[in-house]
């Protein structure tokens, strides 16, 4: 069923980058400070939920300057505080509460598709319902909402020193690594080295532009810079050309951006229609059936909790298909893989410790190691951090009654939950949730006619350069997305069909922004439902291009 059994592999091994050894450390701080102070007060209902917060947060908070993180850490605590709410007022009984799961489901799917801190939003609106549908807490609506958001907070507050402190670090340091994997494409011309320069301008789009109103400053010609050197790279290699540039000057541009030495230029585009391409993103055709898959598989979940369980912590089974069945990610069987093995080592590490001492200070470190070992381990290797987040969660629940924890009953929900997300999400779905590669081509070469009708796309800041980056982003994404979904369960192996295809997009862009030939856009109005037939389509877009 799947790809290959290397493809699986590569997937479940590390990945490339740093462990998030900073994370880590104000993860595991923020949770002393939350459950030290639960301890002190003596009141551990709020207390754990306080620390539920911090431990979201600290999966959703990411990396970025100060804006980012704001607005990730606040977009997650939003999105859990409309479940919670949901979650406590919908009346107690079986077909509400699964009514309500599925609702609150669908419309985060969809709401999940827009971007990075949406998805945050939309995976704690299902956890935050089913939270307080299980739970029923003892206390009024409002204050699980209340402990929740201080403790997002509390680890925000931790997270913000650095960036606010030098706050332009994190965006020069992003818009000069694209000038950096610019001169590598030229010194050492590879489809890896033009996908690293693809994920470096990604990352520096999100770093300058991603969470601010306006674009320009100096910042913004550094950037500007920098979009210039990766277009020149990418149309030389896809040309066979001689350079134009020195890739040693770019890299050393790279070096003084990164010292702050930033040049004064005009201001650039104003980032207008915000709202309308996010409600359009949500309302579209995959965000509508992205709602409709997890809302299915929430729902699911809650049913078979409802069934299985006593209320107390039953939320674990829709909390695992939340998690697995994350908007952003192609990979639900490699997820779910991960998930499984990762809570069945924290589940034994639990057993061991609890056998060992029942000491609420010590299982309160405990708890606070854990997520730290989550925050260190989830840039590098998700099942790693899996082990983390099982001993943070379980440990924390002992600190104030060790009998409640059951951490074979919590095994056992997250098999349920796997199992839910792979079978009612996959393998039953339409597709097996792998998207329409044909419709994917169609929207890549939308973007790509809009790119060439604009103004030629050859100028950055020009009428026609916001229609290049749409051009480009999209390029990069579908092969992204196309790479995630080679571990998925596909007999049509339509991710590796279609793979070449979106290489050879790539490097018909970059022609399309060296040319900006017009002609060419007559070309892409053709059909294609199959690899081949976008392929030649491609192909004699290209040599239009090329003469």
């Amino acid at each position: 069923m799947l790809r290959s059994p290397s493809a699986l592999r590569s997937a479940l091994a590390p990945l490339p980058g740093h462990w998030g050894v900073a994370p880590g450390l104000r993860a595991a701080i923020a949770a002393v400070l939350v459950l030290g102070g639960s301890l002190l007060v003596a009141d551990l209902s709020v207390g754990g939920i306080a620390y539920l917060g911090v431990a979201c947060a600290a999966a959703f908070i990411g990396t970025g300057d100060h804006r980012a993180r704001v607005v990730r850490v606040g977009a997650q605590t939003l999105g859990a505080a409309a479940g919670m709410v949901v979650g406590a007022l919908v009346l107690d009984s079986a077909p509400w509460v699964i009514a309500a799961a599925v609702v609150v489901g669908v419309v985060a799917g969809m709401v999940g598709c827009i971007g990075p801190a949406s998805t945050g939003a939309a995976v704690m609106a299902v956890i935050g319902v089913s939270y307080t549908q299980f739970g029923r807490l003892p206390m009024p609506w409002w204050e699980p909402v209340v402990a929740y958001a201080v403790g997002s907070a509390v680890l925000l507050g931790l997270s913000l020193v650095g960036p606010l402190r030098h706050r332009s670090r994190y965006r020069l340091d992003a818009v000069a690594a694209v000038l950096d994997a610019a001169a590598d494409l030229l010194d050492h011309p590879s489809d890896d080295a033009r996908h690293r320069l693809a994920l470096a301008s990604a990352a520096a789009r999100d770093a300058v532009a991603g969470y601010r109103g306006t674009v320009a400053g100096p910042l913004d010609a550094a950037w500007a810079e920098a979009r210039s050197a990766a277009a020149v790279a990418a149309q030389v290699v896809a040309a066979s050309a001689v350079a134009p540039a020195d890739p040693a000057a770019w890299r050393a541009r790279a070096a003084a951006i990164r010292a702050g030495d930033l040049r004064d230029a005009p201001a650039g585009p104003p980032r207008v229609g915000r709202a309308r391409a996010a409600l359009r993103t949500a309302t579209s055709r995959d965000a509508l059936w992205m709602g409709a898959r997890i809302g299915l598989c929430v729902g699911v979940a809650t049913a078979l909790a409802l069934a299985l369980h006593p209320p107390t912590h039953a939320y674990w089974i829709a909390l695992t298909v939340a998690v697995v069945l994350r908007p952003e990610y192609g990979a639900v069987l490699v997820r779910a893989v991960h998930r499984l093995v990762g809570t069945i080592v924290g589940v034994v590490l639990v057993v061991v410790l609890l056998e060992l001492t029942r000491s609420p200070v010590w299982l309160a470190v405990a708890a606070a190691a854990a997520l730290g070992l989550a925050g260190l381990a989830r840039p590098r290797l998700y099942g790693l951090a899996v082990v983390g987040i099982t001993g943070s969660a379980l440990f924390s629940i002992a600190v104030g009654d060790p009998a409640a924890v059951e951490p074979w009953a919590r095994l056992l929900d997250t098999v349920l939950g796997c199992a839910v997300a792979v079978v009612a999400g996959v393998l039953l779905w339409p597709r097996r949730g792998v998207p329409d590669q044909p419709r994917a081509f169609a929207r890549a070469a939308s973007a790509l006619d809009r790119m060439l009708c604009s103004s030629g796309g050859a100028a950055a800041d020009s009428s026609g350069g916001a229609a290049t980056d749409e051009a480009y982003r999209v390029a990069h994404a579908w092969r992204a997305q196309l790479e995630r979904d080679l571990a998925e369960p596909d007999p049509a192996h339509a991710a590796a069909a279609w793979l070449p295809v979106a290489l050879q997009l790539e490097t018909v862009v970059d022609l399309a922004a060296a040319t900006g030939d017009p002609a060419a856009a007559d070309l892409l109005h053709g059909s294609a439902t199959t690899p081949s037939d976008a392929s030649a389509l491609l192909t004699a877009v290209a040599a239009q291009l090329k003469s």
